[in-house]
């Protein structure tokens, strides 16, 4: 099984916990298939869990006929490597979703109801041949939406309200029955910090309160990470609870020695293989204090201790996507600086690590991952489930899609066409 789990974008809020009311608890509601969709979804995202079985959701909106139109939300689901994939959406999906697929057959979906203010969360046991709904009732509209289940029983769910540039509010949710019923465990609501009035150093002591709110990634029941700011002008950093989320105090991850006048800011959230596993590793971004150097750069951390304590390998010059399958094997994609939006053939390389990110070397092949870019797409996501199958996910501006697919380790790719089966 893969180790690695997908998180997607979604809006959602905070408010009490209540009862189910539009999706009555328990109701088993089938995936359906969409008439409104376009015969070629636009992927958005892409978690393969073993070489025939995965999940994938589109983008929002895609641009057509010189405009951008939204797109119907959907989640699809393949079983045969991406060579087709099926609609497995459950009735009512809203236009704001997040997703966390756990393995071939266990998912959660939560969608935003009735105006924003709810949220429905769905669950498949079954890789999406039907969905079970639980409902949460909130009281102001929501905005973004994270889900974190280190277990097929544990898990959170942050909620975002709509909220000004100067805030970062939000509630974190537990359940403990595999998401039929939550309760709040915690919120920025008290915190004694409104907007830039703060230093990171008041925040390297546990506090019973969110500092702010962001995405979220738990090893276990009881250690967790979560990823923002406290505004949204200001950098990001990494807090840690080992509570389940009843505390939380910033992990500030070391600059690399070679590296000084700057600050490293994560790029996204640990990954601890296998789940739950004491290997793992997290991205970080080093920005220098001159904003006119060109000494930016990219981090791996690696823990041996299940993310207590972090240690940067070399840093490597690149600004694209990563991906592990184990605490030592991942991949590169570094694209070269191009225009936004030009349909010039985008340039780089992908390159893979045997040993955790301390060193580097290009995938050698006679046709490079750049010549399947040849209508300006770049590389957004790339997702490995063992040594030789993969999968990547190259978009253009207009959000246009094109699956690419390889079974030597990215050495060849070859083009999926993304078709959809009743």
């Amino acid at each position: 099984m893969n180790p690695k789990i997908l998180v997607c974008f979604a809006i959602i809020s905070s408010g009490a916990l209540l009862g189910c009311s539009n999706v009555t608890c328990g109701d088993i509601i089938p995936g359906t298939k969409s008439a409104q969709l376009p015969p070629a979804p636009e992927f958005d995202s892409l978690q393969m869990i073993d070489r025939e079985n995965g999940w994938a959701q589109n983008v929002r909106m895609v641009f057509r006929t010189n405009d951008w139109v939204p797109n119907a939300m959907a989640t699809f689901r393949t079983r045969n490597g991406g060579e087709s994939w099926e609609n497995v959406s459950p009735a009512g999906l809203g236009d704001s979703v997040a997703s966390f697929f756990r393995d071939s057959e266990t998912a959660w979906i939560a969608t935003v109801l009735d105006e924003a203010t709810n949220i429905a969360i769905l669950r498949t046991r079954d890789g999406g041949r039907s969905w079970i709904g639980t409902e949460l009732r909130q009281s102001h509209p929501i905005l973004y939406s994270f889900l974190a289940f280190p277990d097929a029983n544990t898990g959170w769910l942050m909620l975002i309200p709509d909220h000004g540039m100067n805030s970062s509010p939000g509630d974190l949710y537990r359940t403990d029955d595999g998401g039929a019923n939550w309760r709040r465990v915690n919120s920025t609501d008290g915190k004694p910090y409104e907007g830039d009035n703060y230093t990171q150093a008041e925040f390297e002591s546990r506090h019973p309160y969110l500092f702010y709110a962001g995405p979220v990634t738990f090893r276990n029941a009881s250690t967790g990470w979560l990823l923002g700011s406290v505004v949204s002008t200001a950098p990001g950093f990494l807090s840690i609870t080992k509570d389940a989320g009843l505390t939380w105090q910033v992990q500030t991850l070391p600059l690399p020695s070679s590296l000084h006048d700057g600050r490293i800011e994560p790029t996204g959230l640990p990954h601890f293989f296998p789940l739950g596993g004491n290997g793992g590793i997290i991205g970080a971004q080093f920005w220098p204090t001159d904003g006119y150097s060109t000494n930016f750069c990219a981090v791996i951390y690696r823990t041996h201790d299940g993310g207590l304590s972090w240690q940067p390998t070399k840093p490597v010059k690149y600004m694209g996507v990563l991906d592990f399958i184990t605490a030592r094997k991942g991949w590169i994609w570094s694209p070269r600086p191009h225009s936004t939006g030009s349909t010039a053939p985008v340039k780089g390389t992908l390159y893979r690590t045997d040993d955790g990110g301390a060193s580097w070397r290009p995938v050698q092949a006679e046709k490079s991952m750049e010549d399947y870019l040849t209508h300006g797409e770049d590389i957004v996501r790339l997702d490995f489930v063992d040594d030789e199958y993969g999968w990547a996910i190259a978009r253009d501006g207009h959000n246009l899609t094109q699956l690419l697919k390889t079974t030597d380790g990215g050495v060849t790719w070859t083009k999926l066409a993304l078709k959809i089966v009743p």
